[in-house]
């Protein structure tokens, strides 16, 4: 059963990916698959509980090495242009995974 507290890093992540999406096509970023896992911190802050941070885990795979950087600016730029990361009061946290598929 999904809670409000999965919809919300799934709304978090969704976001990103929609994002990544657009900039990497604006920045012709050449990649073949693209997955972003999500996980929110539940914490108990001055009797009230919170998701306190929302931890975001893309996959980003390229086909050539020359696209690495590239695609760490594009997941950089992703995460600064997210609307719902920028709405939302919890900290969100980017742990990114660029790998080669030759």
């Amino acid at each position: 059963m999904w809670s409000p507290e999965h919809l919300l890093t799934a709304a978090v992540s969704s976001c990103f990916m929609t994002t990544f999406l657009s900039v990497a096509e604006n920045s012709k970023l050449l990649f073949s698959s693209f997955s972003c896992k999500s996980k929110g911190k539940l914490e108990q802050i001055e009797g009230k509980f919170i998701i306190s941070e929302i931890i975001l885990e893309p996959i980003v795979t390229i086909t050539d090495e020359k696209d690495r950087e590239r695609a760490g600016k594009v997941l950089q730029k992703s995460e600064t242009a997210c609307l719902i990361s920028n709405s939302v009061k919890s900290k969100v946290i980017m742990n990114p995974t660029v790998k080669i598929n030759n």
